[in-house]
């Protein structure tokens, strides 16, 4: 959990750069490089989550209406949370390979 703040407030995961790699790729571009697809995961999954709201407001009772949107919701809940715990899991992994490289 420390690495994700460490990247929210722009550190560099330094540990990670020390293990072997071919064609010069660090481990903390990878790391950033997962960080962002998580992030725009998470956008697109609340994204879905208003847009499941809106349809149920607008469904006016319709039965049909209402459960394609609970749906929507159901879905979209279920994104962002294996979005959050890809994020921690990667969190971890990297944490743990970053201090087995000291």
């Amino acid at each position: 959990m420390d690495y994700i703040l460490l990247y929210l407030l722009g550190g560099e995961i330094t540990a990670l750069d020390n293990l072997p790699n071919k064609n010069g790729v660090t481990s903390s571009n990878l790391t950033t490089i997962l960080y962002w697809v998580f992030a725009i995961g998470g956008l697109v999954a609340v994204g879905t989550i208003v847009y499941g709201g809106i349809k149920y407001q607008t469904s006016q009772g319709d039965p049909g209406k209402t459960k394609q949107a609970s749906q929507i919701l159901a879905y979209a809940i279920i994104g962002l949370v294996v979005v959050m715990l890809a994020t921690a899991i990667t969190a971890f992994v990297t944490g743990a390979i970053g201090e087995a490289a000291k």
